[in-house]
């Protein structure tokens, strides 16, 4: 049966303007200042059954009813960068940023979820998210394209958005809140390198990737610790261990790549409190992926590429307290691809 509120139109509008100045203060200093206007609205427009006009007694008839949100704020940046030498770096940064509630989440729209067997219900007084970011990191550089970085960070969020439950005698319902404050803060290692110290002939064989680890805690309002089942504890969506590793071997005519990734278990949807019942956090812990790429590159512009995705077919699990909700696979895939270029 349609469902008006299963469809809607949007129309986003953003106009930024970017302003920057850089500056050497000292032979090894080099700092850059800037800043972002944002002019930013979002506009939904929700299906719904006009039950206030007299002809709906006769036909069924369907409005447009818009739910607006504005951003108009100014972000500024800074990042202050010292050179010890031509092969290492320290590099110091700050700055504020935003995120905007996603198309129907701060509407009071209601609809099924797309993929499971579930309702979602927009919040109307959701509000953008205020990050507000400090980042200290080191880098050591063997060449151009060969790195390690060691980094810290720190990061502010004012009025964080999360996936959340909402009670239900039925089917599961899921909503969208803003908690009052979450701060998250880690560690974070990335890099790149050949095997030239090996042997020279292994030169275009190189090993890249990065990892983090981040601890974070968010507040609740008071309000929400009568409706939440948790607080003081992590950001629902974040993994606090995220690994990502590339083999592969790179020329002109040729690239050759096998990655890994994996998350960390995360907390999928925030539990909720139902006339006094405790319901924990909804925890998800997904699958590893690993993916092949082979790019052959030809002298008269024609690229051929072969991919093999999702190698280990792991599974991705669901679960809420010591109950497995859900489990879950993807299937391997294959693609060949051929491409011209003149």
């Amino acid at each position: 049966m349609f469902s008006p509120a299963d469809h809607y139109d949007a129309e986003v509008e953003e106009t930024s303007f970017y302003i920057n100045t850089f500056f050497k203060p000292g032979q090894k200093v080099e700092v850059l200042l800037g800043a972002r206007a944002v002019d930013f609205s979002q506009t939904i427009y929700q299906f719904v059954e006009d039950r206030e006009n007299p002809e709906m007694s006769k036909r069924r008839l369907i409005t447009r009813v818009p739910a607006k949100l504005t951003v108009n704020e100014i972000y500024p940046s800074m990042g202050v960068k010292y050179l010890f030498n031509k092969d290492n770096i320290i590099d110091i940064a700050a700055s504020k940023t935003y995120i905007a509630p996603d198309l129907r989440e701060f509407t009071s729209g209601e609809y099924f979820h797309p993929y499971e067997v579930a309702t979602i219900i927009g919040n109307p007084e959701l509000v953008t998210t205020e990050i507000y970011s400090f980042d200290l990191k080191y880098g050591h550089y063997f060449s151009e394209i060969e790195n390690v970085r060691f980094g810290l960070f720190y990061k502010h969020l004012d009025k964080p958005i999360e996936d959340v439950m909402i009670p239900s005698s039925s089917l599961p319902v899921y909503g969208f809140d803003n908690a009052d404050k979450a701060v998250l803060y880690g560690l974070e290692i990335d890099g790149r390198k050949n095997f030239s110290f090996i042997s020279e002939s292994l030169n275009n064989y190189y090993i890249s990737g990065n990892v983090s680890f981040t601890e974070s805690e968010v507040t609740l309002t008071e309000e929400q610790e009568t409706i939440y089942s948790t607080n003081d504890r992590e950001l629902q969506g974040l993994s606090p261990v995220v690994v990502n590793v590339t083999m592969g071997y790179d020329t002109k005519r040729r690239s050759v790549t096998l990655s890994y990734n994996k998350m960390g278990e995360r907390i999928r949807k925030v539990g909720m409190i139902d006339d006094g019942d405790f319901f924990p956090d909804h925890y998800e812990d997904p699958a590893a992926t690993l993916d092949f790429v082979w790019i052959e590159n030809f002298k008269n512009g024609i690229e051929v590429k072969g991919e093999i995705g999702n190698i280990l077919q792991e599974e991705t699990i669901w679960k809420q307290g010591d109950s497995v909700t859900q489990r879950y696979e993807e299937p391997m895939t294959f693609s060949l691809g051929l491409s011209y270029t003149w």
